[in-house]
């Protein structure tokens, strides 16, 4: 790892609770990097891809044209209680026709397995991605747990089953 690659993935810093909530994560491979958010302000995490091979050395993953392959991160989370973790495919690659396949992926609170992001190349060229390169975004949101009711009809409202392209093109 370079001066250059410490600086993008800094260290974690243990955040106390009383200054928030707190996600927690666990590198399942000691060379899996720590999720980080670009700039202060940032909504989401950046996680990378892990891609050690057996002999310890770092990896490059291929994914050709129209095909969907899942790239390990060597990480699982742990998201504050009523909160669920939402994977995200990163803008940069979304710009070459890489994004996250079940965009965006969840991962639900009781999840403790490793984070596998599902990435699809819908560009016309094979795409490589290197050990330690960001592949995808985590954004932490709350969510409600819902009773389950059926019931024989909804309301009526102005919009009715009108779907797509209701508003016009």
């Amino acid at each position: 790892m370079t001066d250059a690659d410490v600086s993008l993935h800094p260290q974690p810093r243990k955040v106390p609770t009383d200054e928030g909530p707190v996600l927690e994560f666990i590198r399942l491979s000691p060379d899996a990097l720590v999720p980080f958010r670009a700039y202060g302000a940032s909504a989401a995490y950046d996680i990378s891809a892990n891609l050690i091979g057996s002999d310890r050395r770092p990896r490059t993953a291929s994914i050709g044209s129209g095909i969907t392959q899942t790239i390990p991160t060597g990480l699982a989370v742990r998201p504050p209680h009523g909160c669920v973790v939402l994977v995200c495919s990163r803008s940069g690659f979304a710009t070459q026709g890489v994004f996250v396949a079940n965009a965006p992926g969840v991962l639900d609170p009781d999840y403790t397995g490793e984070i596998g992001v599902i990435l699809t190349n819908a560009g016309l060229k094979p795409f490589y991605i290197k050990h330690g390169e960001r592949i995808a975004q985590l954004l932490v949101i709350p969510y409600l747990a819902c009773d389950l009711q059926e019931v024989t009809q909804f309301p009526s409202s102005g919009r009715g089953d009108r779907g797509f392209g209701s508003t016009g093109r």
